[in-house]
């Protein structure tokens, strides 16, 4: 089978080096027993004609979907990156791939077919005896959404990493006023993958957003401490919990980069 793999992001190319998560993990499995191309960035489309599938990882305002009448034969999926907003662009596609139970109660609600296909690398993610000198640690661009402002008041015990977003500098500066160790800039996977390790909590006060940041918590040993109200991100905690399982099991059993990539064949097959 012959599947590209389109990720029209206008900065991946400069991040792909240090790109490491359970989508890249998935394809990465995906492509052991299948011609798989990536397609990386805003240069160039997937040749129509060429491939048996697409997936790609956009919102559903991609401009991908107005070269959709160049595709024929190609079964095309869309890893949801954000909540479903444009749901005529939903209609065009054979498969929803969504990260959440809400999202995929939101898409089914409008009877589209979606499949829950999410994950995270639970081969690279892995705990160790690291010294737990970090007391909270928070990965997350800065941005009002990601609300690093909301930790001020943990002062020194904070390690915060990320890049800065156009509108994040009141949360950047609120957390570097506040004494907190503060990274920015793209980092090596291995390097935020040491943080995790070192952090006895990872807390996660954004608004929405953040699954992965939940499942990399768990991969790593640790159940992070999620806003509540961002229900996507929440519903790993309940399904956590409702499980009895620890962190680290939970998310090999439900959520390794393995059944990703078994959910992602199976919306395309």
């Amino acid at each position: 089978m012959n599947i590209a793999f389109y990720w029209p992001f206008i900065h991946a190319n400069k991040v792909f080096d240090n790109w490491r998560d359970g989508l890249r993990a998935a394809i990465e499995i995906i492509a052991k027993e299948h011609e798989v191309d990536w397609i990386i960035g805003q240069d160039k489309l997937p040749e129509a004609g060429k491939y048996d599938a697409i997936i790609f990882w956009d919102d559903s305002n991609s401009d991908f979907f107005k070269h959709f009448g160049d595709y024929k034969k190609e079964k095309i999926g869309l890893c949801l990156t954000t909540n479903p907003q444009n749901f005529e662009n939903l209609n065009k596609l054979d498969v929803v791939y969504v990260e959440s139970g809400p999202v995929y109660d939101q898409v089914r609600s409008h009877g589209m077919w979606a499949l829950k296909a999410f994950g995270t690398d639970t081969n690279f993610y892995t705990p160790n005896n690291t010294n737990k000198d970090i007391e909270n640690f928070y990965p997350a661009t800065f941005s009002p959404w990601k609300r690093q402002r909301d930790l001020a008041e943990l002062g020194g015990s904070l390690y915060c990493v990320g890049t800065i977003q156009p509108d994040g500098q009141e949360d950047y500066q609120a957390v570097c006023n506040s004494g907190a160790t503060v990274e920015v800039g793209y980092f090596p996977p291995e390097h935020i993958r040491d943080l995790y390790r070192r952090a006895n909590n990872v807390v996660i006060p954004a608004v929405h957003g953040s699954e992965r940041t939940v499942l990399e918590a768990m991969a790593c040993g640790i159940e992070p401490d999620v806003n509540p109200d961002n229900t996507r991100a929440y519903s790993y905690i309940k399904e956590l919990e409702e499980s009895g399982l620890s962190p680290r099991d939970f998310v090999v059993l439900n959520y390794s980069s393995e059944k990703y990539a078994k959910a992602l064949l199976r919306g395309i097959l």
